[in-house]
Order: structure tokens, then sequence, then C-alpha cells
């Protein structure tokens, strides 16, 4: 079961995808029939990334590393 920061994110295996902009990103993902889950998160130094989840309700996250 997922607790505190995670508690909305889906109880299951992750797999990130790097996006090279992860606005766009979810934008595009949004346009397509997917779903944005939850919020854009940071990911310490390291860079941003958010849920996503396809028409037939597979998930992943995108993540955007830092600069």
């Amino acid at each position: 079961m997922s607790r505190g920061v995670n508690a909305d994110l889906p109880p299951r295996w992750l797999t990130y995808i790097n996006a090279e902009n992860l606005d766009v990103s979810l934008a595009a993902c949004g346009d397509r029939g997917g779903k944005v889950l939850g919020r854009a998160r940071q990911k310490g130094a390291a860079g941003r990334y958010c849920v996503i989840e396809d028409p037939a309700g597979a998930t992943a996250a995108l993540f955007e590393p830092a600069r």
C-alpha cells in the first residue's frame, strides 16, 4: 500500500521513461487520451517526474533529467 507522499501513486512496478520536456510530454499524454496521475514531483537534484496512465490503464512515469 502506498503511503505518505506516494499515497496517490498506483501500487505496482513503475517504469520510468526519459522526457526532454516533462510539461510538453504531459500535455501530449492528455491530448492522446491518457491521464496524468497526481502532480509533477521533484526527484532531488536528479530532475522531475510524473506518473501517467495510457488509455488501456497501463502506468509509467515520465522523467525529465536535470540539465
